[in-house]
């Protein structure tokens, strides 16, 4: 059993919650649970889009918890593959939206409410994982450029859930 304040890691036990590593991972969640929320109100093409975004935020998060037992020089292009999926994504769904003229409130709509709020916790986590990889010098930019691409996505399935 854990003690008070301490997890586990993949290989490690008793790690301080306050861990870096820790708070990296407790913001990838946070940003995942963002998703599920958003998923709830989305329309059912963009709800499987997500859901595949939250399967490649578990690997990113699965990656990280093998930390420090995985060599940093693995890292290293580990998410070049979910990047391209990613943004071959982004492409797909930009031909479908219009951009707006003037700066937008989202809310209108459940949907576009709670993918707003996913927009804004994505790119709270992309800047304590950019902090997280400076410290623990993680040789990656993949899984950065990721989580910057996913807060595009997010803005772009706004765009595609306001109703005209």
């Amino acid at each position: 059993m854990t003690a008070s304040g301490q997890t586990d890691l993949i290989g490690e036990h008793g790690v301080k919650k306050s861990d870096l590593r820790v708070r990296m991972l407790g913001a990838l969640d946070e940003a995942s649970a963002s998703l599920s929320l958003a998923k709830a109100f989305c329309s059912p093409g963009n709800k499987i889009l997500l859901e595949i975004c939250q399967k490649d935020l578990s690997r990113m998060m699965g990656l990280m918890a093998a930390l420090p037992k995985t060599p940093l020089e693995k890292l290293t292009g580990s998410f070049s593959a979910e990047l391209e999926k990613l943004e071959e994504t982004i492409k797909a769904v930009e031909v479908t939206v219009c951009y707006p003229t003037d700066f937008i409130q989202p809310g209108h709509t459940p949907a576009t409410g709670t993918l707003d709020l996913a927009r804004a916790i994505v790119r709270k986590a992309e800047r304590e994982w950019v902090a997280g990889f400076e410290t623990l010098q993680i040789p990656d930019e993949s899984m950065l450029q990721y989580l910057n691409r996913l807060s595009t996505l997010c803005y772009l399935l706004i765009l595609a859930e306001t109703p005209l």
